[in-house]
């Protein structure tokens, strides 16, 4: 199933991330499918998740695709860059102590 990104968005995005492995990118496409689960489950309640997915008369769950835009994308690209920047800090003063 595709995404509806068009190539440019996706050549904006790839340049704005020079260097990034493509799961890196696969990350930020699982953050925007993340984004509609949380919404599920916020709308459902913890309460009825179990009811939901188990034995439902109703069916599993459906989901509408989500919108990827580019302003969306580059945001969670961010964040996953700074995560990457943050769990190098933590290596780094690991690597510190242990040699101190």
């Amino acid at each position: 199933r595709t995404d509806n990104v068009p190539e440019e968005a996706v050549i904006k995005i790839v340049d704005t991330f020079p260097g990034q492995s493509i799961d890196f990118f696969g990350a930020l496409r699982a953050r925007v499918y993340d984004d509609e689960v949380r919404k599920w489950v916020s709308g459902t309640g913890i309460e009825a998740i179990g009811d939901k997915l188990l034995n439902s008369f109703d069916g599993p769950p459906t989901f509408e695709q989500p919108k990827m835009t580019v302003e969306k994308l580059l945001g969670y690209g961010n964040m996953l860059v700074q995560e990457q920047e943050n769990v190098k800090r933590v290596q780094l003063a690991e690597t510190y102590l242990k040699e101190a």
